[in-house]
């Protein structure tokens, strides 16, 4: 197939959501936009998607330049770190990449994006682990198609599949609590963390799991602290929804639902029980 064809074919929304990063940032040519653009004109519910996407990054631009601007307060960040966000900020687009090279690999994405991992020291004081929890919480709410269905695929094999997309293991929790059952999963993006996302039903509800790699620790500790015997986890409101944030060793789990806080607490104690 040529690049021109693959450029028309048409795209539904796990495309659209997969893409949408690369494609605000400017980084395909005419041909390729006009696939996504065509799926927007006919797509309400992307189109929406698209719309709080360009809000939320003009809002986090806005913040980036307010922290990196003269006269900040000392030890917001150093001042070569504050130089090389501003310089990502006003950096022309990249090359353009073809579409289909980004569908399952992890996504990259352009300067905006290139500048948050910054942006998560920069905006210490400026709920920067906010912005992850709200991206989840956001992501979750628009129930996207999943890639793998548990209908279809051995529950078990599911981790390992999206494994070979990643750049680590998302070995998900073990929730041991009556009536809870894995859906299905896809790949996701948090700000600039390759994810993976895994639904699963409740008796009270669904709920979506984002486990990221963080081996720098750059996740800050955001919310109320909950102690649930040795462990430790965050719970967080955003949007609506209660969201409870916790750590093993390098991966971060962020478990986001319409639970009440007591619910979703005991949910994850009990994947904290059977955790080795």
């Amino acid at each position: 197939m040529t690049h021109g064809a693959r450029a028309e074919m048409d795209f539904e929304c796990g495309d659209v959501e997969r893409l949408l990063e690369p494609y605000l940032d400017g980084e395909f040519d005419l041909g390729e936009r006009s696939g996504i653009e065509g799926h927007l004109s006919v797509c309400e519910r992307c189109r929406h998607t698209a719309a709080e996407a360009r809000s939320f990054r003009a809002a986090l631009r806005a913040k980036l330049r307010a922290a990196t601007a003269p006269g900040t307060a000392p030890g917001t960040a150093p001042e070569s770190l504050r130089l090389s966000i501003r310089q990502a900020l006003d950096r022309e687009q990249r090359p353009a990449l073809p579409w289909w090279k980004r569908l399952f690999a992890p996504l990259p994405v352009g300067a905006l994006a290139a500048c948050v991992a910054g942006a998560l020291v920069v905006l210490a004081g400026h709920r920067s682990t906010d912005l992850l929890v709200e991206d989840a919480v956001r992501k979750h709410a628009r129930d996207l198609p999943l890639e793998l269905s548990a209908a279809s695929v051995a529950p078990e094999s599911i981790p390992q599949m999206l494994a070979s997309k990643l750049e680590f293991n998302p070995r998900p929790p073990t929730f041991q609590a009556s009536g809870v059952r894995l859906v299905g999963a896809r790949l996701a993006q948090l700000r600039e963390w390759p994810a993976a996302y895994m639904r699963y039903q409740t008796p009270r509800g669904q709920v979506g799991l984002f486990i990221i790699d963080d081996p720098d620790r750059r996740v800050g500790e955001p919310g109320r602290e909950v102690r649930l015997g040795r462990a430790t986890i965050r719970v967080i409101n955003a949007r609506g929804y209660n969201v409870a944030v916790w750590r093993r060793d390098e991966i971060v789990y962020s478990l986001v639902s319409d639970l009440d806080e007591g619910d979703l607490v005991r949910l994850v104690e009990t994947a904290q029980g059977a955790e080795p």
